[in-house]
């Protein structure tokens, strides 16, 4: 079973017209939603009028960027040690995690599935962007205990080094999620070509519960501008995982090694939920 999930929508316009255009043409089938940036009041006016797709929220605690920025949804005092100088949150995580108090995390992390909420998004899911809300123990179990408060799954798996714990080996139970393999490349398979990848992890899928990350977006001027400086995950980097996953031969591929596509919607429904 294979979830192909696309991040980072609501980062930018190209960001989202790109995801778009995969969930739509498929295979595609997941996408998650980052609630702080600045492109998200478009994308959750998508989500509010498509509640077929399978849209979660990509939990966001860190602004990476070298020129574009964002910051909590929270009132900044009350999420004061998450945020530089500027107003905006910390650049990289090992930041966010040194500096982070784990009660801000968790007001943050659960406003941003609030206003998500407010704007009629049926959620599916939560994950967290670049690992910074799974970055120590205590920020995992705010995580996993937002979740839980809004009946949610959220993506987990045992890589996560925190997973270890154990304090969060007791707080997981039955019903929640944990991928057997969650896949993403890396700089070394972007430099060997993204369809040689992707074709590879299609080809030798192994059983269980996976969940592969990609990244839609076009190679326009607005990408440029956003991850200048910043060729990993950079604007090339967008368009070579959109021309892989909107080609014929991802589609065949999914199709002849008979991939059965699941979404964090059947599994919120028919696990979290379940009665």
């Amino acid at each position: 079973m294979l979830i192909i999930h696309a991040d980072d929508l609501g980062m930018s316009n190209s960001e989202n017209r790109a995801s778009i255009e995969g969930l739509e043409m498929g295979p595609v089938n997941s996408a998650s939603i980052m609630v702080p940036c600045p492109w998200f009041p478009e994308i959750a006016s998508y989500a509010k009028t498509h509640q077929h797709v399978d849209f979660g929220l990509h939990l966001t605690l860190n602004s990476e960027w070298k020129n574009y920025k964002w910051g909590p949804v929270s009132a900044k005092d009350s999420v004061a040690t998450l945020v530089n100088s500027q107003g905006y949150f910390f650049d990289n995580v090992p930041e966010v995690v040194q500096k982070g108090d784990p009660d801000h995390v968790e007001i943050e992390l659960r406003n941003q599935v609030l206003k998500a909420k407010k704007e009629g998004i049926d959620i599916t899911h939560l994950d967290a962007h670049m690992g910074a809300a799974m970055g120590s123990v205590d920020f995992l179990a705010a995580y996993i205990k937002v979740g839980r408060e809004f009946n949610l799954p959220v993506l987990l798996d045992d890589a996560i080094p925190a997973m270890a714990d154990t304090k969060i080996q007791e707080m997981l139970g039955p019903k929640d999620i944990v991928m057997d393999r969650t896949m993403s490349a890396n700089p070394t398979n972007f430099a060997n070509g993204m369809d040689v990848f992707y074709t590879s992890i299609l080809n030798e899928l192994e059983p269980g519960l996976n969940c592969l990350l990609i990244h839609l977006a076009y190679d326009d001027v607005e990408m440029r501008a956003i991850t200048v400086d910043h060729p990993d995950w950079g604007a090339a980097w967008r368009q070579a995982d959109f021309d892989f996953f909107n080609s014929k031969e991802a589609k065949k591929l999914v199709e002849d090694n008979n991939i059965v596509l699941v979404t964090w919607k059947m599994l919120r429904d028919k696990i979290v939920r379940a009665d």
